[in-house]
């Protein structure tokens, strides 16, 4: 039988994941060099956009709020003054998946620095439901975009219906790939 602590490696969640609800944004890592860019003159090609880069985006009520909206007017192109449940919805998982693809790419850096073997699996069945709340809820920042929410006028729950449910299939393929 396999033994997980005689593995080289952990089987729990790291402590990076409490990234997210800390109110002040933390320092993201800066991937070493490739061996290409061992070249001195490169090493200061990306600096200025390593530095806008550096820190998570924060996680306390204004900061979601002031993201909310800016995604209401930037990525969704409503006015402020005319845009709906649906388009609230919108902007928040907007300013979901944005915390969410720090947290990926950071994920995806450190399996390509640790040099990783990795499984894909494909499947045309899928049925897990709707991910809008599930990203909250793993994020640990579902209170904190309640709040921020209900002080732009709008309910959590009246949200959560707008996100489609990506059914297909009966889900059985579609859970076996989630686990992987």
């Amino acid at each position: 039988v396999w033994d997980p602590n005689a593995a080289n490696f952990e089987m729990r969640r790291k402590a990076s994941f409490s990234l997210f609800s800390a109110g002040e944004p933390s320092a993201r890592p800066c991937p070493p060099l490739d061996k290409d860019e061992k070249d001195k003159s490169k090493k200061g090609e990306h600096e200025k956009l390593w530095k806008l880069m550096g820190s998570y985006k924060a996680n306390d009520v204004e900061s979601i709020q002031r993201d909310v909206v800016s995604q209401v007017e930037y990525s969704l192109a409503c006015t402020r003054f005319s845009f709906s449940r649906e388009d609230a919805y919108r902007a928040a998982s907007l300013a979901v998946r944005d915390r969410l693809l720090e947290s990926f790419n950071d994920t995806n850096d450190w399996y390509a620095q640790q040099d990783c073997k990795r499984a894909y699996y494909l499947s045309a069945e899928y049925l897990l439901g709707r991910a809008f709340q599930n990203a909250l809820v793993n994020l640990d920042l579902e209170p904190q975009f309640q709040d921020a929410l209900m002080g732009l006028g709008f309910e959590m729950e009246e949200l959560y219906p707008f996100e489609a449910d990506p059914g297909l299939g009966n889900g059985g393929l579609g859970r076996l790939a989630a686990c992987f």
